[in-house]
């Protein structure tokens, strides 16, 4: 790296794309990206690269060329204290199924976490298509639910999604039920809340300046499902390989490139078209897996497997903070072709939102290993934001779940740290 200016890098790179006619690209600028690489992985002050992003931001928007908008991550406030309790408990009902997961209680509002699964007749060719509501219903009912004290509130106030035959989300009551309640019912049936947030193991592991390169562009490589990508490894080798931190010859960059491909191979239409011919090129076929080191090996050789553990079990972990951002994993289901897991992030921290400008954002990605040495890669799904500083959703997990599993550790992953959850697959008895 020495001799390498890049601050000099960014600006001649932000000098040809004004030139070029600002980014074109949907997934993140160019410039950006850059400067993301090179002030992770200190070859550069992050003043300093934003500072650049920022100016050429402002030169973009008085030619009135197309760039990233000149926006950070929301500011945060510390979240309301809250009541998270499990409280599986399964319904019937004439058009399906209607499965409590676990309740969030505060002050202001109460949220259930709720699955539907319809008992309509859908062709299988059907049964995983998307849909506005599921089969057999029209509308999302009205549903009462009553806390211990006596209060009924009502609420049709459902948020999620999903496919003919199941829907997932939260159902939200305003105003609140009794935060310390110890029950709830609905439909005639009453539900028990269970205890708080459990004592999973939550370690955090602050990352050194050693091997900083390698682990950015494992970021990138486990962003790649993520959409939109949150990190282009195109723009990362281009810039690291101008700082000569990385040798484009290397074959270990190739594997590198190989794996992207696959995964994005894997993503179908989703994922954004080619590089432009100025930027590294990948192989012309993935590299075959058993030359690949794991975690790559291990996802890409069970990509599509089936037969995952069926069951459904509270996590109740949350972490302290770590790289600024701080996070709660609530309840984990797992069914035949994967599992997926609710979270909530607070800080500032990003999740595949593609055309910010900040350079100093705490950008997640989410994996999973197993005790029999098995490696899932996850994907944040039907995700939003408070507003707050507080983001929410759901994490799909590939592949499927290995039933013979006893243990899974669920890795959250910034560019300075992780935090590893440790859950006993003991999963619920339903109820």
């Amino acid at each position: 790296m020495d001799g390498f200016d890049g601050e000099l890098h960014l600006r001649l790179l932000g000098e040809r794309t004004l030139l070029s006619g600002g980014s074109q690209d949907p997934f993140g600028d160019p410039l950006v990206e850059q400067a993301r690489a090179l002030a992770t992985v200190g070859a550069l002050a992050i003043p300093v690269a934003q500072r650049v992003v920022d100016d050429y931001a402002r030169a973009r928007a008085l030619r009135g060329l197309s760039g990233p908008d000149r926006f950070g991550p929301p500011a945060t406030t510390a979240p309301l204290p809250r009541r998270i309790v499990p409280c599986h408990r399964v319904i019937g009902g004439p058009q399906g199924d209607l499965v409590l997961r676990y309740a969030i209680l505060s002050q202001t509002e109460t949220r259930l976490a709720i699955t539907f699964r319809s008992n309509a007749q859908v062709p299988p060719a059907a049964r995983q298509r998307p849909a506005g509501m599921p089969a057999g219903l029209t509308s999302v009912p009205s549903i009462a639910v009553t806390d211990d004290r006596g209060n009924t509130v009502t609420s049709s106030a459902f948020s999620g999604g999903g496919t003919l035959v199941q829907w997932r989300g939260f159902l939200t009551l305003r105003p609140a039920l009794a935060p310390d309640t110890g029950w709830i019912e609905l439909y005639g049936e009453r539900a028990d809340l269970g205890p708080d947030l459990g004592d999973r193991m939550v370690t955090i592991e602050n990352f050194t300046e050693t091997d900083a390169v390698e682990r950015y562009l494992a970021q990138c490589l486990a962003a790649t499902s993520q959409r939109p990508h949150s990190r282009s490894l195109y723009d990362a080798l281009e810039a690291l390989a101008a700082a000569g931190l990385v040798d484009p010859d290397d074959p270990a960059i190739a594997t590198t490139l190989a794996i992207h491909q696959a995964l994005t191979q894997l993503g179908g239409p989703r994922v954004p078209p080619p590089m432009p011919p100025a930027r590294p090129a990948p192989p012309a076929q993935p590299a075959p897996p058993a030359r690949l080191a794991e975690p790559w090996r291990s996802l890409l050789v069970r990509h599509g497997n089936t037969g995952g553990s069926e069951g459904t079990l509270f996590v109740g972990a949350a972490t302290p903070v770590f790289d600024r951002i701080s996070a709660v994993l609530l309840d984990l289901v797992s069914s035949d072709g994967g599992f997926q897991c609710d979270f909530e992030l607070a800080g500032p921290a990003e999740i595949g939102v593609a055309g910010g400008s900040a350079v100093d954002t705490a950008v997640v990605t989410f994996s999973a290993s197993d005790d029999l040495g098995n490696s899932y890669l996850g994907n944040p799904a039907n995700w939003g934001t408070d507003g707050a500083g507080t983001v929410s959703g759901t994490l799909d997990f590939w592949p499927a779940l290995d039933p013979k599993a006893s243990r899974l550790d669920l890795v959250l992953t910034t560019g300075r740290a992780r935090a590893v959850i440790a859950v006993p697959l003991t999963w619920d008895a339903a109820q």
